[in-house]
């Protein structure tokens, strides 16, 4: 007789596609349907419904349900939902309510994954009221880079709870000339400059104030550069006002939100990424998947992903000097570009892959199960 698959649901609070439904889009291209019978619970107008039912896993999308990690008014639709279905593990990204829901429901396993820094530590108890929130409302809780573990730690999670699993992505294809300057041209930018890029949702904590700083600082000296700020954001119109006042708005060309980001990751020539504090750096992964080195701020779990003078340069936080001349010093010999490529190329592709991140969460899910 065939051994019973085990029950999975996912639980996500997102409404927009970010880094955790990415996390979880790769791990559902990957996952063992032999093995495993994964469901996903969504938001009911959540970008990722239509995403995940094209990779033919079963959604539930949930009305009550809002964008935020704790929402009393979905708790009682997920307890009966867990009741009902019984699964053996409720993985959850950043929703405490469906962690209360699934303890009360009595689930086997409760599993969540942390996706970005943890807060400042502060007093003592907070970091006990976080320790205790953790310990009764996870088993296991996946954090996606070292840096994500020590910030947990600091902020009073017992580091026995804990398992590090790098998020791992499929290697993007790479492009045509052609297709270079179809796409950067599509964007107002001149093909035949250097394309700088940064890929980031338009925040405060991604920090593209100092992207811009280096701009300046670099167009004081050079014109054979297009710089592209990629993404979209409650910031939009503040930094557009910003790169006016810089003088350099005619350099820099903000591409609002993108469909298929790979294909204009894929189209740079570097990616820089500027945050404050970073869990790890998905866009920098997959550019650098086809070979394309990056600069990054030293902050978070950048430097897991950016090793100074091998892939990349490190620069820090909101240094935007340091910055512009380490994005300049990139392009100074093509001998040492080619050679931060070929490092940034193999780095990815071996220790970022989706195929390795799915591995990993289903031995977890197996130990878990024991």
């Amino acid at each position: 007789m065939a051994e019973r698959k085990i029950k999975v649901f996912h639980v996500l609070t997102d409404r927009n596609i970010g880094g955790a439904g990415r996390w979880l889009l790769n791990y559902l291209k990957h996952h063992n349907r032999d093995r495993f019978d994964v469901w996903v619970v969504l938001p009911d107008d959540s970008a990722l419904y239509a995403a995940v039912t094209a990779l033919d896993v079963a959604v539930i999308p949930m009305k009550e349900m809002e964008d935020k990690s704790f929402d009393k008014k979905a708790q009682s639709s997920l307890y009966e939902l867990f009741k009902e279905e019984k699964p053996d593990i409720v993985h959850t990204h950043a929703s405490l309510t469906a962690r209360i829901a699934a303890k009360h429901a009595k689930v086997p396993k409760i599993i969540n994954t942390k996706h970005c820094m943890e807060g400042e530590p502060g007093s003592l108890a907070k970091k006990i009221a976080r320790r205790t929130l953790n310990k009764l409302f996870s088993d296991t809780i996946i954090a996606v880079s070292k840096a994500v573990k020590h910030s947990m730690i600091a902020g009073g999670t017992d580091p026995k709870q804990i398992v590090v699993i790098y998020n791992g992505i499929d290697a993007i294809e790479p492009i045509s000339s052609g297709e270079r300057w179809e796409i950067l041209s599509s964007f107002g930018g001149d093909p035949l400059k250097k394309a700088v890029g940064i890929v980031a949702r338009l925040e405060e904590v991604k920090d593209h104030k100092t992207f811009l700083l280096a701009v300046q600082e670099i167009l004081n000296h050079r014109q054979d550069f297009a710089f592209y700020i990629i993404g979209d954001g409650s910031l939009r119109t503040s930094l557009e006002d910003e790169a006016r006042e810089l003088g350099i708005i005619d350099h820099v060309f903000f591409t609002g939100f993108v469909k298929d980001v790979e294909k204009i990751e894929a189209a740079l020539d570097l990616n820089v990424i500027t945050s404050k504090h970073e869990a790890l750096c998905l866009s920098v992964i997959e550019s650098m998947s086809v070979g394309i080195p990056a600069v990054g701020t030293d902050s978070g779990g950048v430097n897991e992903v950016i090793h100074h003078g091998e892939n990349g340069y490190l620069v820090s936080v909101g240094d935007w000097k340091a910055l512009a001349d380490r994005i300049t010093e990139v392009f100074e010999d093509e001998e040492n570009y080619q050679k931060l490529a070929i490092h940034a190329k193999a780095w990815a592709r071996e220790n970022f892959t989706a195929r390795k991140m799915t591995s990993r969460i289903e031995r977890l899910y197996l130990e878990e199960k024991k």
